[in-house]
């Protein structure tokens, strides 16, 4: 009979070592069993297994207890069919029943960062893709999750990381990698909870929307100025006309007055030209220049008073208009549609204008302006078309405010409050 303290120093120590790593892993399933609540009655019999495999090792261990080296071999070989056996029965057990480490398992996988922890910071579960953010952000992973959450807020992150926005419950931060949204809230008791989400793709969407947004803004800025300067050629290309008509008229007139002068006899008879005809011309030009400088003279609030006048109708002002810039183009463009309505649609001959400062310094000042008339109320709603729709334009882009109010009469209001 072979005992095993007869077999070689080095033969020995392995066959201990075998029967110390079957104690091991039979307590490692004994814990395993009792941590996923396995098939009942688990629990208790890997305990018993436990016991005797300790005992063995021990009996194993002093010298006086002879172990014969073949039934530590039998011993050994057959707790190692057990323990393959127990271990492909937990293997299938975890693919069919939900357990404690599938659900971590299926935490992890998740593609959203998850933590939840108590109000001193203590994690009490992170899943990996957390940490894989919390590594890339500030350095290291979450042991102090109140921390991490404070130093988000403060910004003290990595120089490669940005905060984009920062909220009561929530920070927006970019990495080298990725956009991240990162929430924090209470969810009942003393346990918090810890959310990042990957808005990558969402966040170059807005990033494109904004470029197309900032070009379209230039675009508009463009095409603004190019209106502008349409308009002004057009002006220049009409004074030029009528400078080019007019050139030619006095060309003509003094042709004829040096005719009239040349054929005229010394006894002051008219020769070839007649003299009223080159008094006509010459009267006719002038009156072309005076209408000319009158005009050219004469700023946006003069026209429309004039045409008012030429109408039979009055304007009467209560307060202080706008003097200069889009305030006085847009009041103009309100008065002369005021001032049609009246004439064609409510058959009265007044319009009134009542103008409120508003701001506190000149910076700030803008105007209220209300405008009414003296003609018959209009029956029901007002719909806003032509000249009307085109004045809410004109307000709307300058950046203010327009609406029209018919209980009691026709009012419309324009709210100038901007700096001028």
């Amino acid at each position: 009979m072979i005992l095993l303290y007869d077999l070689p120093a080095l033969l020995r120590t392995i066959m201990l070592c075998l029967v110390f790593l079957i104690l091991w892993l039979t307590m490692m399933l004994l814990a395993e069993s009792v941590y996923q609540r396995m098939y009942r009655g688990f629990s208790v019999f890997f305990f018993l297994i436990v016991i005797v495999n300790y005992i063995f090792f021990e009996l194993c261990l002093d010298e006086k207890y002879r172990m014969n080296i073949w039934v530590v071999t039998a011993y050994i070989a057959a707790m190692i069919l057990f323990d393959i056996f127990i271990i492909r029965k937990g293997i299938k057990y975890r693919q069919e029943n939900f357990t404690v480490i599938s659900v971590k398992q299926g935490l992890d996988a998740m593609e959203e960062g998850i933590c939840f922890y108590t109000e001193n910071g203590l994690p009490q579960f992170t899943n990996k893709y957390m940490n894989d953010v919390s590594l890339a952000i500030s350095g290291r992973t979450i042991v102090d999750a109140s921390g991490f959450w404070k130093d988000l807020r403060d910004g003290n992150i990595k120089p490669d990381c940005k905060i984009i926005t920062s909220i009561e419950d929530m920070v927006i931060i970019k990495t080298p990698e990725k956009v991240c949204a990162i929430s924090n809230r209470d969810i009942g008791g003393e346990l918090k909870e810890m959310v990042m989400v990957d808005i990558t793709p969402e966040y170059r969407t807005f990033e494109e929307l904004l470029g197309k947004y900032e070009s379209l803004e230039q675009q508009q800025d463009r095409l603004k100025e190019y209106n502008k300067n349409v308009t002004q050629a057009t002006i220049e290309r009409e004074l030029l006309n009528a400078k080019i008509h007019i050139h030619d008229e006095l060309g003509e007139i003094l042709l004829a007055a040096k005719r009239y002068i040349q054929t005229a006899d010394k006894e002051g008879k008219a020769g070839t030209v007649d003299r009223r005809t080159v008094t006509d011309l010459w009267l006719k030009n002038l009156s072309l220049l005076g209408v000319e400088r009158e005009t050219t003279e004469q700023d946006e609030y003069g026209e429309i008073y004039r045409a008012a006048s030429d109408i039979g109708m009055k304007i009467e002002v209560k307060g202080e208009l706008p003097a200069e810039g889009k305030a006085k183009s847009v009041t103009a463009s309100a008065l002369h549609e005021c001032l049609t309505n009246t004439f064609r649609h409510a058959g009265g001959d007044t319009v009134y204008v009542e103008s409120e400062k508003t701001g506190a310094d000149a910076k700030s000042e803008g105007y209220i302006l209300t405008f009414t008339n003296n003609g018959k109320p209009p029956e029901g709603d007002i719909e806003e078309r032509g000249g009307l729709k085109s004045l809410r334009k004109m307000a709307e882009d300058a950046g203010y405010g327009m609406r029209i109010e018919t209980e009691g009469g026709f009012r419309l209001i324009l709210d100038l409050s901007k700096s001028l």
